[in-house]
């Protein structure tokens, strides 16, 4: 059986996933998908949309044969970290021949010649990082100038060529898909990388138009309350899905609980233990600790916070390590051991022939059931599964309390909610 692996949020599933999806499976004539899918926080530092349970269902329903979580620890953080967790999740399989991506540049040479020279790292383009740190550039920016300059340097490329490589690396589905490359290559893992041109919206579009939209402007109508204006967008299944959670009332916006648990944890700080965590440096400690004293919610935190250097979405991952307690240090710890579990969120009839081909092969615990692993959350415990595990299960518990129905917001749902079968 030939399986590729896609890795994705589904946030929530729509027509631009569904046309990758198809895609895909024709570019590498796939006999299977396995795909990895953050849990119930995605990348950017927010609660999904909608819980991992539901959008699981959303990609069964719509082709994915397998859906595998990919841990919190991995999940939260830059699109570096976030690519290295999924690699390593989709190698661990042992089944795995490819990936398949979205790119807004659609040319896999250019990005494979992007990710070879990021992996190399040379003390001269470590060195020009820092000189456009010290210039208060943000460390995407920093990066993609440091690039450019190597590039300019080097008699191997043409003008042109650093012209072209200058516009795709300021695209952010172009970077992801250049940071899972430099996972493969760092790795060593024996996945070929592919790419398809997306076809749907800018990522960060948010007017509804045309065919396809992108999931941050669907995101943004369901914000405001016009559930709807985007059922146009959504394959019929996800939208059956995405209708159910609102009368239930689990669908999570903008207007969340999540900044008063962060203002919750923040206020109960000292400024030197806000420095222990990831990212966080150069005096912007101080600025998280100021901001907390007089922000009434996690927009008005977050405005206070950011600066040309410390873009927005990186305060937001950095208040939500601070949420789950995950320090620089324990972040080291634990993605220094490496993946230690496979959890499995759901498959349907042809996922559950590779679930066994799955248990055959791959030297990771395949987990369908937390309860076979813990019966609560131990955060610190010496064995990093559990430790793992269990901030996946926190996360489930602290993303329930953004629920406008309170009703629905119980903890431990790892334990009651069974995988999804279809």
């Amino acid at each position: 059986m030939k399986l590729l692996g896609i890795i994705t949020e589904y946030n929530p599933f729509h027509n631009g996933h569904l046309y990758h999806l198809k895609k895909s499976r024709e570019k590498v004539a796939a006999d299977g998908i396995i795909c990895i899918m953050n849990g119930n926080f995605v990348q950017r530092g927010l609660p999904a949309l909608l819980d991992k349970w539901s959008r699981t269902r959303m990609a069964i329903e719509n082709g994915v044969d397998l859906v595998i979580e990919l841990p919190l620890i991995y999940g939260i953080r830059s699109a570096e970290y976030f690519a290295l967790g999924a690699i390593q999740l989709l190698s661990a399989t042992r089944l795995v021949d490819s990936l398949v991506f979205g790119s807004e540049s659609g040319e896999i040479d250019y990005l494979l010649t992007i990710a070879r020279v990021l992996s190399q790292e040379s003390p001269y383009f470590q060195q020009q990082i820092k000189k456009y740190l010290t210039k208060g550039l943000s460390f995407p920016r920093a990066r993609e100038s440091a690039l450019i300059d190597l590039l300019r340097v080097d008699s191997n490329y043409r003008t042109k060529e650093i012209l072209k490589i200058k516009d795709i690396i300021g695209e952010p589905n172009n970077i992801l898909g250049i940071e899972y490359i430099k996972a493969i290559l760092q790795t060593a893992a024996s996945i070929k990388p592919v790419t398809i041109k997306r076809s749907s919206k800018n990522y960060h579009q948010k007017e509804l138009s045309g065919k396809y939209a992108s999931a941050t402007a669907i995101r943004e109508k369901i914000a405001q309350d016009q559930l709807r204006q985007v059922k146009a967008y959504l394959p019929p299944s996800s939208w059956k899905i995405l209708c159910e959670a609102a009368k239930q009332g689990k669908i999570v916006t903008g207007n969340s609980n999540l900044g008063i648990m962060v203002l919750t944890r923040l206020r109960q700080m000292k400024t030197e233990e806000v420095k222990a965590y990831h990212e966080i440096d150069h005096g912007l400690e101080n600025r998280i600790s100021k901001a907390a004293r007089y922000a009434g919610d996690l927009s008005q935190l977050i405005t206070q916070i950011k600066s040309k250097a410390v873009t927005w979405t990186r305060v937001q991952r950095n208040l939500l390590h601070i949420l789950f307690g995950l320090t620089a240090k324990e972040f080291k710890e634990m993605t220094g051991h490496g993946i230690q579990y496979l959890r499995i969120l759901g498959f349907n009839k042809k996922g559950e022939k590779i679930l066994g081909e799955l248990s055959k092969r791959t030297n990771v615990p395949i987990i369908v059931q937390p309860a076979d692993f813990l019966n609560e959350i131990e955060l610190n415990h010496p064995d990093p599964l559990i430790k793992s595990l269990s901030y996946d299960l926190l996360a489930s518990d602290l993303y329930t309390l953004c629920y406008p129905e309170l009703s629905a917001r119980k903890g431990h749902l790892d334990f009651s909610i069974p995988v999804i079968k279809n």
